[in-house]
């Protein structure tokens, strides 16, 4: 059946439009990810590429947070990285030596620099590409995302490696290997949709309330305040989540790695983002996220699957879609994630910002979280204690 009448015959419109972007967001990331499966075997991930990676990202995020842009863009400049390295693993690029580019016929052998030009220049083709134009407010310069960069001034972050003509000769080779597809699908986007399936407070607070007595106006007005409090920040904490995943060592769906699994998205962009937002579920309280919501964020999910299993008929699209709480590949990214999770990064004594003169102090929403009682503090302790089971999302003891 076609997702089109799928979407018809729904009684929820309003969960079929939420269902219909993930639909189209899983298709996109679907097209970009078979090719890496339609190998004769598959690709190891380069010595070189596994070395560095994880310094490269700490690098993409130094620089875009140097040009106050949006932090989504480095998971785009990372896939640049990835496909355009996979790509030449397979395929010999003939206007390689055009462009003075030694090295890109056989990775293994590929000079330091020359891969260090390749991470620059796909960065700086994804900051044009998907960073904005807009001039940001003095006062709150990050709440818009704005372009302040020309070729000049970004080769001077190599600080003299490489001159415009090496950045641009990169960038044509870029997008002439990955033909044009810029535009991948990242965890950024598979988060902020999932969360778009998660319970408003209003929905929560009509469910707790269903069979039972209604509070009176002020403490429901209370409640409704303090789950949107609690809603803010489990957003952000998958978000931080999520860049915590992305710079895991070998985490990329395109290369053959020790965290490949059985299917091709084991660490695609949608199971991370998954994985993410049940880590951070677990751990929130109970009394900032009921119990009620979280299961029906996961039914609503399962939901969501269902229509897209119907509406697909080939058989590893199928295997492509599977969101499950247990499974043992979900279960695998959470730890993983959670590895690299350091408590004392994220909580601390609150502080306030400094904002514009007679502003009021704003405060980290982690801490104040911590404050709140918001947080199973059980994940946030420094020490080798096993992580309790979620109702949510249960963890093997085998696996802690």
């Amino acid at each position: 059946m076609p997702f089109q009448a799928l979407h018809a015959t729904s009684k929820d419109s309003k969960l079929d439009a939420m269902t219909e972007q993930i639909y189209g967001l899983l298709h996109r990331e679907f097209d970009y990810i078979r090719m890496a499966s339609t190998q004769s075997k598959p690709v190891s991930l380069p010595r070189l590429h596994a070395q560095w990676r994880p310094s490269i990202f700490e690098w993409f995020y130094k620089i875009i947070d140097h040009f106050l842009l949006e932090r989504g863009i480095v998971a785009i400049a990372m896939d640049y990285v990835d496909r355009f390295l996979l790509t030449t693993s397979f395929r010999q690029l003939d206007n390689a030596s055009s462009f003075k580019m030694e090295g890109l016929r056989d990775l293994d052998k590929m000079p330091v620099k020359t891969y260090q030009l390749v991470a620059m220049s796909s960065l700086y083709v994804a900051m044009k590409l998907h960073a904005g134009n807009e001039p940001g407010s003095e006062a709150h310069p990050w709440r818009t995302k704005r372009k302040t960069f020309c070729i000049n001034g970004f080769v001077k972050l190599s600080r003299g490696q490489f001159i415009a003509e090496d950045v641009l000769s990169m960038e044509s080779l870029i997008l002439q290997t990955l033909t044009w597809k810029m535009n991948p699908v990242t965890v950024s986007c598979f988060l902020d949709s999932f969360m778009d399936l998660f319970p408003r407070p209003k929905e929560i607070l009509r469910e707790l309330t269903r069979d039972g007595a209604r509070p009176k106006p002020d403490i429901l007005a209370k409640h409704r305040k303090h789950l949107g409090v609690a809603m803010h920040v489990l957003h952000e904490l998958s978000r931080y989540l999520v860049e915590l995943a992305i710079c895991v060592p070998g985490l990329t769906p395109y290369f053959e790695t020790d965290h490949s699994g059985q299917y091709m998205n084991q660490i695609a962009p949608s199971a991370i983002s998954y994985a993410a937002i049940l880590l951070a579920l677990d751990m929130m309280s109970t009394s900032a996220i009921p119990q009620l919501a979280r299961q029906m964020f996961v039914a609503r999910v399962t939901k969501a699957q269902d229509s897209l299993v119907c509406a697909l008929s080939s058989l590893s699209a199928i295997k492509y879609l599977r969101y499950d709480p247990r499974d043992p590949e979900v279960l695998e990214l959470k730890h993983l994630i959670l590895g690299s999770f350091v408590p004392s990064l994220v909580l601390g004594p609150l502080t306030g910002q400094e904002g514009p003169e007679g502003s009021t102090p704003t405060y980290h929403p982690f801490k104040v979280a911590k404050s709140a009682g918001m947080f199973n503090m059980r994940y946030f302790k420094n020490d080798d204690a096993p992580m309790i089971s979620s109702p949510t999302s249960p963890l093997d003891s085998s696996m802690v």
